[in-house]
């Protein structure tokens, strides 16, 4: 049974979610934005609750005070014992560059990912054409960035985020 302070957690969340919409975050993306989970497979509901809890306050704290959007994220994730794939929902993170350089936003990025245990973050710094999964990990991917294309609202596929209902994935033409 949920706690009242759960319920409020819970609630707090759709609110973050209704207060940016689709086309919001496509502007966005052209100015720089990363996005990030601090969920992991092995851990219990209430451990990565805590984790996105953390990473919120990580975020906030490097970035300079600007919190992040909360999206839900699903992806294929590969079991590393039996080679299984399976579908995987998770609370990411969608965080934006503001004022930073592009170097400095691609570095704290990968920082966070490297602490949350991350086998990639997905970042498209200002005045990039697409954006760029960079492995955070040894045995998270196979090469350290992949070219996954321009944010494109309104597709699904393997990979997909969803905000306030509508789903955007990232694909080359």
């Amino acid at each position: 049974m949920k706690t009242f302070r759960d319920f409020l957690f819970d609630i707090h969340d759709v609110i973050d979610l209704q207060e940016k919409s689709m086309s919001r975050l496509k502007d966005q993306s052209q100015r720089g934005q990363a996005i990030m989970s601090a969920s992991r497979g092995d851990k219990s509901r209430k451990e990565n609750s805590a984790r996105a809890k953390q990473l919120d306050k990580d975020i906030k704290g490097k970035f300079g005070g600007r919190g992040a959007t909360k999206v839900q994220g699903r992806y294929m994730e590969k079991d590393e014992k039996t080679g299984k794939k399976t579908r995987v929902k998770e609370r990411s993170h969608v965080i934006q560059q503001g004022k930073m350089s592009n170097r400095k936003f691609k570095k704290a990025v990968k920082k966070l990912g490297k602490k949350y245990d991350q086998d990639s973050v997905i970042v498209q710094p200002r005045g990039a054409k697409g954006a760029t999964l960079k492995r955070t990990r040894k045995g998270g991917l196979p090469k350290r960035n992949i070219q996954l294309g321009k944010m494109r609202p309104g597709r699904t596929g393997d990979d997909e985020t969803k905000v306030k209902g509508k789903t955007f994935t990232y694909e080359k033409k």
